[in-house]
This record gives C-alpha cells, structure tokens and sequence, in this order.
C-alpha cells in the first residue's frame, strides 16, 4: 500500500538530481519501506544524451580524433557499455533523490528492482531500504554501574609473583612418595564385574584404560577419575595399589552411571613440582634488574588489569541496562549481517586453532540460531546507541578514522595505505568502519556519564 507520494521540481538542473521525479513510499514492515521512484521519459532522455556526450569525448574510433567520432557511431559501437553506464547513473541519482524527498531515516539499502532503463520510456524503481526504527530514547544518562575496587594490595603483587614463578617451575624427579601436588606418571585400567571399562565405554577412553599418562595428586581441578587422582598419593615408582570410584548416578555414561569400578594403579614416576628461584636468572628473564623493580612492575600490570576489568564491568552493565529499558523493531538487514560477521569471526578463530571447516557444518544449526540472538541483542544497542548520538551530536572525525586505521594496522599487520586504498574502494566498507567508531564512542559516552560504586566481592 502506497502510504505518501512526494513529487519533486527543481529549477535548472543539478548534477546529481532530475528536475522531475516523483517518489512513493510503501510500508513492507516497521523498519523496512519500498521506495517506487519514477523517472520521466524526458529526464532518462537526457541523462543518455549526457552519457553519450561524456563516451563521445573519451573514446577513439579509427578515421576519427579524439572526441571527434559521431555520437550515432559512438552509440553503435558502445550500445553495451552505455546501457550500463545509463542504468548505473539513473540508479544512483534516483536512490539519492528519493532518499532526500522521502525524508527517511535510512539504514541500509536492501535491493534495486525494476525493469531496465532505456531512452524514451519512464524508468521505474523499487529501492527497498531499511530504516531506523522510532522509539523512545530510554534515561542513559547517570546510569548505575557497580565496579571491584582498583587497589593491588602486597598479598595481590606476592600471589602474582608466585604465579610467575609456578609457570615456570621446574618438575624434578623424586624417589619418595608422591605428596599432593606432586605430578605422577602411571598406567591404570578400570574394570567394572571383572570386565575392562574400555570395552563398556570405549567412547570414554579417560574413565578405562590409560598408559603413561600424567596426574597431579590431589588436584581438584582433575578431568579424571577422581579415586585414581587421590589413590596415587603415598605411592612412588614402582607402587602399584588398586582403588574403587563410584560414578555419580547421573553420570553421563549410562552404563556406568551409579556403579562401582576398580582400577588398577601402577606408579612410574613421581616428580616435585618446583617453582623458580627468585635469582639473578629469573630476574634477568623478566628483564628486571632487582625484586623492588619486579614488584613494582607486577603492582603496575595488576592495578592496570583492574582498571581494565573496571571499565569491562561498566560497559557490561551499562549494555544490559539500556538494551532492557526499552523494546522496539530492528531492521531485518542489520541482524543478518551482524548474524553473518558473528558466524565468519567464529569459523576463522576456529580455523586458526587448526578445528576443521567440516566440525562447523555438523553444529551450523545451533551456531547460526546462537549468532542470531547474539546479533539481535548487538544491534538493539547499536540502534540505541546511533539514537545517543544524534541527540548528542557525537560525530566521527578525520582523527578518529585515523586511530582506527592505526590499531586495524597492528592487529592485522597491514600497511595503513593498504587498509586506506581498501576504504577507498568500498564505501560500504568505510560506512561500516565510521559505523563502528561512532558506536563506540557513544559507548564511552554513556559510561562516562555513569554513576559508579566501589564494591568491595564477597569474602
């Protein structure tokens, strides 16, 4: 249905519009409108004279001079490429004009219909585009925001240089008995009734049989039977001892699940686990030249760290706040590139960490349906964020493209030229980038105006 029409006339003509247009707007949904712009006959008429003019000054035909060839034959020989060059010019200016008269908000641009356009006939369009929904601007000022305190105490800096030193430990073999925290290095076989749990649950190799595989004793965090993780302490090389474990009765093995099974240890090795010296070596590999300089460096790291989960803790919680204050349509075109950029991002990292395409294909389902609502929620804040922006007049500017194309250029170790000619190139591209700089700026904004507290986590 045909909601408005808007009818244009201009004085003499402009560059890059048509003195006579006529443009109607129909209603597909909320946040998606048709525009149905006629061009008359007459304005598409001289747009393909200006075309072939501009074709007749550019090309060179044999016999004649540059620019000096008859337009008919200029018109003969390039009817192709001044067929296109007319549907392009025609499209361009038409979209642009109807884009002004018809005084949308305009998202994006979906689809170009309509019959081809050719001299001495109307051209007749249908742009559909996507545009930003109205909605009430929910309160993002003054927002509140709870946040950890940024204080490193000494207890803090000692605890991360112990665990500088632990990553770097040195695990040295021991002949006495393991202790907790020693790793051990042993073979064991479950059996349940007599019969090896490697037949029972072969799709369960952890829970059956291993050989020369690595335990901390004691740890809590195994991934393992816990009575062979426990029964291996007060063992050393050479012990063998036989232990029971009793799976959970929700275990996801089925066939094991509530039941009772017996496994066979036999120890090969115990090993201590030993962390770094605080020496001359392991300063000199952190490249400090004494330990009130390593202490100062790590209360450093840590108060920025905090600082840095601070500012997260903001931004998170802001996000949740105003994406729940208000509800409202999203343009269908930005959820399904948001759901497509989400997709591609997961499949590179995935492919990076060597997991192939194929493991994708077999959870495409789940992962699409993921990425959707993960891009429904980003762009409801994007759309409220654009809104920030307009009523604050947050801009982008040269500096801001600049940083950008800076940070792109580390992160993807680029050539900034590289990244400038690939902009240049591809508007679309350079919208988005603009898009995104803006989006994070109003971000910053909201969180600045944010009302903090310190809160102290539970003990």
């Amino acid at each position: 249905m045909v909601l408005w029409a808007v009818s244009h006339h201009a004085g003499p003509r402009a560059a890059n519009r048509f003195p006579t247009v006529n443009v109607a707007i129909e209603e597909v949904s909320p946040t998606r409108k048709t525009l149905v712009v006629t061009v008359p006959a007459g304005e598409v008429n001289a747009e393909e004279q200006t075309v072939l003019r501009e074709f007749a000054q550019a090309v060179r035909l044999p016999g004649f001079r540059l620019g000096k060839a008859p337009a008919d034959m200029v018109k003969r020989r390039y009817a192709a490429e001044i067929t296109e060059e007319l549907q392009r010019k025609v499209t361009t200016k038409a979209y642009e004009q109807a884009v002004k008269d018809s005084k949308l908000n305009i998202f994006s641009a979906v689809s170009v219909d309509g019959d081809p356009v050719a001299g001495g006939k109307d051209a007749v369009l249908k742009i559909t585009v996507d545009v930003q929904p109205e909605f009430a601007l929910p309160e993002y000022k003054g927002l509140p925001v709870n946040v950890p305190p940024h204080d490193v105490t000494d207890a803090d800096v000692e605890n991360a240089i112990n665990d500088i030193r632990t990553q770097r430990a040195d695990y040295v073999v021991v002949e006495r008995p393991a202790a907790a925290g020693d790793f051990v290095r042993l073979n064991y076989t479950g059996t349940l009734d007599g019969k090896p749990i490697a037949e029972i649950a072969p799709d369960k190799p952890i829970f059956g049989t291993q050989h020369g595989t690595w335990e901390e004793a004691g740890s809590a965090n195994a991934p393992g039977v816990r009575a062979v993780v426990d029964g291996i302490i007060g063992l050393k090389a050479g012990d063998k001892k036989d232990v029971t474990h009793t799976f959970p009765a929700d275990f996801e093995a089925s066939v094991l699940a509530g039941k009772t099974a017996t496994y066979a240890l036999e120890v090969l090795e115990v090993r201590e686990k030993r962390p770094a010296a605080l020496d001359d070596a392991f300063l000199k590999s952190l490249q400090v030249e004494s330990v009130d300089q390593l202490h100062s460096r790590v209360r450093d790291d840590l108060k920025s760290r905090k600082e840095q989960e601070s500012r997260d803790a903001s931004r998170g919680q802001i996000v949740q706040a105003l994406t729940a204050a208000v509800d409202f349509p999203l343009p269908e075109s930005a959820i399904e590139a948001e759901t497509q950029n989400l997709l591609r991002d997961y499949l590179e990292r995935q492919m990076r960490a060597g997991i192939p395409e194929a493991e994708f294909e077999k959870h495409k389902d789940e992962l699409f349906k993921s990425a959707r609502t993960a891009a429904v929620s980003r762009v409801k804040l994007l759309m409220i964020l654009l809104k920030v922006a307009e009523k604050e007049a947050i801009k982008v500017d040269n500096e801001d493209i600049h940083r950008r194309i800076m940070q792109e250029s580390v992160m993807t170790r680029q050539r900034p030229e590289q990244i400038v000619k690939r902009l240049q190139e591809d508007r679309g591209l350079l919208a988005n980038l603009q898009r995104a700089i803006l989006h994070a700026k109003t971000l910053d904004f909201v969180v600045q105006q944010a009302k903090v507290t310190v809160t102290a986590p539970a003990a």
